[in-house]
């Protein structure tokens, strides 16, 4: 038994656990979920509109769930579903006036927060700690590549 890696991985799954709570509690003021949240920011990037695929994708969700996301955001009125140009089957994802305002209104809010959470750390542990993390996620982002390609 490793301890060190016992401690690492209980730390992590307690860390994004605390974060996760945080967020969550932040977002639901607002009548938004995380995930939610992370749709509006990449849909203001991106002024054509994103397939559904393509936020599943980053997001790192079925397309379900992004269906499902969707439809809660569109309850609201902050997404439209739009028509492609180039397919007319394919729907695009905007976001709406009301998707900018909420989270014009949002955002310096949810950074300040970013900001006091990792407040804790000083710039290079912050920068070690990115590191690190990097380096842990392509290590088992290769192991899982390895067993995927096992089965």
């Amino acid at each position: 038994m490793d301890r060190r890696a016992t401690e690492v991985l209980i730390n992590l799954i307690r860390t994004d656990s605390l974060v996760i709570t945080a967020l969550t509690r932040r977002f639901r003021r607002h009548g938004l979920s995380l995930s939610g949240f992370n749709v509006l920011v990449i849909l203001r990037q991106a002024s054509d509109g994103v397939n559904p695929h393509e936020i599943a994708d980053r997001l790192l969700v079925t397309r379900a769930a992004v269906t499902a996301i969707l439809d809660a955001l569109e309850a609201k009125g902050l997404v439209r579903r739009d028509r492609s140009g180039a397919d007319g089957r394919m729907s695009l994802i905007a976001i709406t006036a009301a998707g900018k305002k909420l989270l014009d209104g949002l955002l310096p809010e949810h950074f300040a927060a970013e900001r006091a959470m990792a407040s804790v750390l000083g710039a290079n542990e912050k920068e070690l700690l990115i590191s690190l993390l990097g380096r842990l996620q392509l290590h088992l982002a290769a192991q899982d590549d390895a067993v995927t390609i096992a089965e």
